[in-house]
């Protein structure tokens, strides 16, 4: 359910002024949080919709994941979010709320969102939030009509204080079949771009989503990069280390892959991830044509989605990528997860702090202070040294004291 009608909204969410009767009940929504908390230990949790806010039962499910030692985030699109619900969403534990912003003025944006006054609704809810302390994301939707608005987007999410601006890249599905997709030329120049914004701020988080080619754009292949890349590859995360569960409790690959591998109402969470075919077809082959050769078909792959999309087959190749493996190179090699150090220990201080992060950053904050470490011939890694290492941005740390987002030690 939501209050809006975006015309690009994959779930094809029903304007609705109560809540729909055919979504998961409170306590079959809590059932699943347990689960996913025993399969995913720490794991981030966005509750997203169509609009979260709409539920009554909301800072309940946000309260219960905090407990579990989920990370949960909003996905809203900021217009419910007043100073009150977003200040009990923090005490409660919520790490963060991403708000969707598709322009700097409000003109396409509402138009998009199909509400005069939906672009104000949105700078509301992202200053309610950061007044709470809460972490604010801003999430864009690129289309051909917004995209030369990169910086001005990247200007106003600064100016409200956010820590990252993510932008989306849209895939054809739900509502978005009828809307125009960039071309492979104006996904490049695009993503070129991005690059170079996110450069040119390096106090600002800026992220593509949807466009695993980006990390070739970086020139990084997998396990490179310093700042929180996976482990050995960046591919598309689409039933590897992520899925999505609808309102109705159907679980998907990710949020733009309509093909069910379960559902959480007859079926454990634990048995669909590590037994569905789907899924582990996912994790385990190659993509066809192009992409299964590519010198970067680790650390990128292309978009699963887009290419269910476009080809009808998950692991066909995304055709919206314009690059071709050079002929003087060879399919990337699987490249090798690196060990942790022996020779770098841990005091407890800082082993205390490392277990307070999210369990999917966790494991290479660890890989990269220890490298930092041995480089450095430092053989413990303390709280000043995480101190010393912390990168340049900003994330809130929870009233609780516990982190929020990658958050090294003030």
């Amino acid at each position: 359910m939501c209050n809006l009608g975006c015309g690009h909204c994959y779930l094809d969410a029903v304007q609705r002024r109560s809540e729909a009767t055919d979504e998961l009940g409170t306590g079959e929504a809590l059932d699943v949080l347990g689960q996913l908390a025993e399969l995913a230990p720490g794991a981030m949790l966005v509750l997203t919709g169509g609009e979260p806010l709409m539920r009554k039962d909301l800072p309940e499910l946000v309260r219960r994941s905090a407990q579990l030692g989920l990370m949960p985030v909003i996905g809203s699109n900021g217009i419910m979010l007043d100073g009150k619900r977003a200040a009990e969403l923090r005490a409660l534990g919520a790490a963060g709320v991403g708000i969707s912003l598709d322009s700097a003025t409000a003109g396409f944006h509402d138009r998009l969102r199909g509400l005069p006054g939906a672009w104000e609704g949105a700078r509301r809810g992202m200053q309610a939030a950061r007044e709470v302390g809460l972490a604010l994301l801003v999430q864009t939707t690129l289309f051909e009509e917004n995209r030369h608005e990169l910086a001005a987007v990247a200007d106003t999410a600064e100016s409200a204080g956010a820590m990252a601006l993510n932008f989306f890249f849209l895939v054809c599905v739900g509502r978005g079949v009828t809307q125009t997709d960039l071309t492979p030329a104006q996904y490049e120049e695009t993503l070129s771009r991005i690059v170079r914004l996110q450069r040119e701020r390096p106090h600002l988080m800026i992220r593509a989503r949807c466009a695993p080619y980006l990390r070739r754009l970086l020139g990084l292949r997998g396990g490179a990069g310093a700042a929180g890349y996976a482990a050995w590859s960046s591919a598309c995360l689409a039933g590897r280390s992520y899925l999505r569960i609808t309102p109705q409790g159907l679980v998907t690959p990710c949020p733009y892959i309509p093909e069910v591998v379960g559902d959480v109402t007859t079926t454990p969470l634990r048995e669909i991830w590590e037994r569905h075919p789907l899924l582990m077809r996912l994790r385990a082959e190659l993509p066809a044509g192009k992409c299964g050769a590519c010198d970067f078909r680790y650390s990128c792959g292309g978009c699963r989605a887009r290419a269910l999309a476009r080809h009808g087959d998950l692991m066909a190749e995304d055709s919206n990528c314009l690059h071709v493996r050079p002929a003087d190179a060879l399919p990337e090699a699987m490249p090798a997860i690196p060990a942790l150090r022996e020779e770098v220990t841990w005091e407890p201080a800082a082993q205390a702090l490392l277990e307070r992060m999210p369990a999917f950053i966790r494991s290479r904050v660890r890989a990269r202070l220890e490298e930092c470490a041995a480089n450095e011939a430092q053989g413990a890694i303390t709280v000043d040294f995480m101190r010393a290492h912390r990168p340049p941005l900003r994330f809130p740390v929870h009233a609780s004291g516990n982190i929020t987002g990658a958050q090294w030690p003030k």
